[in-house]
């Protein structure tokens, strides 16, 4: 049986008009796309962000909008909003089809990370993540472009964990709590070894011995460690501190205290 005529022109007609629609929805999301690129690449970063947000809204589920939601996690990291810039670049990295893209994904979310940790002196839970992902980037990217930055990212958030076992030990042996303060110390020759660090907790090692009274291995510790010294003048220190255990007017470790005060 054959459709009526003006059924079938009907028929084209609906879908004519749903496709010229479709068209006029890409033509958009095109011109809205480039504007807001525009103003990302002039570093008009919160101008971009809104003009992102608009196209991942209202194109919801296309590829433009995956685009956008990469951009738009720029342009939060721009701005500082690093927790928010972290979400948008895993929610990118789930849906993107970009090898590449993936990958810068993968280092800001890095990045992102990296910048919320916490000084030194307070809690480190978050600089043990952030260093877990570094490690997992260059073992997923061995070769990357953004080997360097990760190696010196990493080198960073070491320095910040082994200063913080530091001024821990060193609470600990200002308190008398050694064997607490040796834990410390040995923590970081272990994982810390490498890092600026590791100097002082040489040092720190040496006031250690010398704390329990125990001078010989004091020297014998210095006398075994001194090529691993890297900084000759910590080295000097810990001679010094040695060659006056013996001074008269030590009253309570106060003389060794001003030591970890002075030179630490």
């Amino acid at each position: 049986m054959k459709l009526p005529y003006y059924l079938l022109l009907a028929g084209l007609l609906v879908i004519f008009l749903s496709c010229s629609a479709k068209s006029n929805d890409i033509s958009k999301s095109d011109i809205y796309f480039s504007k807001a690129l525009n103003l990302f690449e002039d570093s008009k970063f919160s101008k971009a962000k809104s003009y992102f947000q608009n196209i991942i809204d209202q194109f919801a589920g296309t590829e433009i909008a995956v685009d956008a939601k990469y951009y738009l996690a720029y342009c939060e990291y721009e701005l500082n909003d690093f927790q928010n810039s972290k979400q948008s670049f895993m929610i990118y990295k789930r849906y993107s089809q970009d090898i590449l893209k993936i990958q810068s994904a993968r280092y800001m979310i890095c990045m992102c990370m990296f910048n919320l940790t916490l000084d030194h002196s307070k809690d480190q839970s978050d600089t043990y993540y952030a260093l877990e992902e570094f490690q997992t980037f260059i073992e997923d990217y061995p070769n990357s472009k953004y080997q360097s930055e990760v190696s010196d990212k990493i080198n960073q958030l070491r320095n910040k964990l082994a200063q913080k076992k530091i001024n821990t030990a060193k609470l600990y042996l200002k308190t008398e709590k050694y064997d607490s303060a040796e834990i410390y110390l040995n923590q970081i020759f272990g994982e810390y070894y490498d890092t600026e660090f590791s100097d002082d907790a040489r040092l720190l090692k040496v006031i250690l011995f010398l704390f329990r009274e125990e001078n010989e291995l004091a020297e014998q510790y210095l006398e075994e460690n001194k090529a691993k010294f890297k900084n000759q003048e910590k080295f000097r220190d810990a001679i010094n501190i040695i060659s006056n255990t013996s001074r008269r007017f030590k009253i309570k470790n106060i003389y060794f205290l001003d030591y970890i005060n002075n030179l630490l």
